[in-house]
């Protein structure tokens, strides 16, 4: 078994330490993001993504174009 530098993701110790045999695992999607799988007691079908610091993989394509067409940016004028 090698670890592919790809395949690598970044996690604070308290998250860390849950990744263990029968606990939380991680896969990469389609997309190259991390997904964090509870164990199965824990398992309600909740999001396996994280966005909290990523908030722009929360935009859909032209989302960002209809919110500045429509309100435009804040000046100070």
């Amino acid at each position: 078994h090698t670890t592919d530098g790809n395949d690598l993701t970044f996690a604070c110790g308290p998250h860390h330490r849950l990744l263990r045999p029968g606990g939380w695992t991680t896969r990469k999607n389609t997309k190259g993001d991390t997904q964090w799988i509870p164990p199965p007691p824990l398992d309600t079908g909740q999001p396996r993504t994280n966005t909290f610091h990523h908030p722009e993989k929360l935009l859909r394509d032209g989302d960002d174009d209809e919110a500045a067409g429509s309100n435009g940016p804040i000046s100070g004028n």
